[in-house]
């Protein structure tokens, strides 16, 4: 059976969407950008979503990743955009705006599904941990297949200072690290981050990975480094693999225990 969705990846600069293929995990047609009004009014944002989803696509359903905690199709953080975000709605008025069923995920959970599902970790049991390298670092935890939603492994401080502000992408132009010092940084971070979760498998992606293919030869860490397979499309593909899925803290409200 023939089955496709929507994939929108928002970003900090850009939101990114396109047809994708839910058999293959691939795109179909052309992938659509437009500037992201990150720091904007809601509003703004569902226009500029609208004004990237391809035409004729109605019958679709879309996935929406959001760079921040998504529980309920509710965003509850927001490091990297307007703090306005935290406590919005984002599934529910997306899909009045889009006219069709919406689910929202966090944008670096989005990435692991299609990794885990399509790309560097498809079929690996264990534990494997996705990291996305861009503005922040975003986080993907799964085990055996699994994924644990909404980790915030970016934020996390060795020494005084999160992760994202040594080894994220902004982090590297803000503290004008040449490349050498910028994979030192990176290199303890992942060894940091492999101490305290033991992760069999560790998946880099992300900007920094699209402009360095070799980034992981340089690299020491006690797990398997790969690099991302579906490199920038795997928001998007992430996103619209989601719409498949009946279970998931993105789609309901967790229940607390003991209510």
């Amino acid at each position: 059976m023939h089955r496709q969705a929507i994939g929108i990846d928002i970003g900090g600069s850009s939101i990114k969407a396109s047809v994708v293929d839910l058999n293959k995990g691939c795109l179909v047609g052309e992938r659509r950008s437009v500037p992201s009004p990150a720091m904007s009014a809601v509003s703004e944002m569902m226009h500029a979503m609208a004004a990237a989803v391809p035409e004729n696509t109605e019958s679709l359903a879309a996935g929406v990743t959001f760079p921040g905690v998504v529980v309920g199709g509710t965003v509850y953080s927001a490091a990297n955009v307007a703090k306005s975000w935290i406590g919005q709605p984002l599934a529910e008025p997306a899909a009045l705006k889009l006219n069709r069923k919406v689910i929202a995920i966090n944008d670096a959970d989005a990435a692991g599904l299609a990794e885990v599902h399509f790309g560097a970790a498809r079929e690996v049991m264990g534990t494997v941990l996705v990291l996305a390298l861009g503005t922040g670092i975003g986080s993907a935890l799964f085990v055996d297949g699994r994924l644990v939603p909404n980790t915030e492994f970016g934020h996390m401080e060795f020494d005084g200072m999160e992760a994202e502000a040594r080894a994220s992408g902004r982090a590297r132009m803000e503290r004008k690290l040449d490349w050498d010092a910028y994979q030192s940084e990176l290199n303890y971070v992942l060894n940091r981050m492999h101490a305290l979760l033991w992760p069999d498998l560790i998946v880099l992606c992300g900007g920094i990975t699209a402009d360095h293919p070799n980034l992981c030869d340089d690299l020491k860490v006690p797990a398997q480094l790969k690099l991302g397979a579906l490199r920038a499309d795997a928001g998007i593909v992430g996103a619209a693999y989601a719409t498949t899925l009946a279970q998931g803290v993105w789609i309901k409200q967790a229940k607390v225990v003991g209510k």
